[in-house]
């Protein structure tokens, strides 16, 4: 965990300062290209896409008083994407069994082709 400077306003656009450069191309991220899609408490998840490769990035960043904490990984999604799933209802137990065993029929592969 990174200290915060006293003089920082501690936002998460300034907590993007540690995550510096994409992990594709090594390009340094503009804070401009970040958006805020959810925040909860000290928490603010961040898609960020890199203007040199449009490669596209989810941050979890928390803010916290002695410092900050940051997380990421690669993504597909877009910001409407990663918006709109987050907002989703989650898939059950049952859900994913039934895709499962939709998945092992031979009817399967005849349903796709449609």
């Amino acid at each position: 965990m990174l200290p915060i400077n006293k003089k920082q306003p501690g936002s998460w656009r300034e907590a993007l300062k540690i995550v510096g450069k994409c992990p594709i191309c090594s390009a340094e991220y503009k804070t401009e290209h970040a958006r805020l899609f959810a925040k909860k408490e000290s928490a603010n998840l961040v898609h960020i896409c890199c203007g040199k490769c449009q490669s596209s990035m989810l941050f979890m960043i928390m803010i916290m008083g002695q410092g900050l904490s940051s997380v990421g990984m690669v993504t597909d999604l877009s910001f409407e994407d990663a918006s709109r799933l987050y907002s989703a209802r989650e898939i059950t137990l049952d859900e994913v069994l039934e895709g499962h065993d939709l998945i092992n029929t031979d009817q399967f592969i005849f349903e796709v082709k449609k």
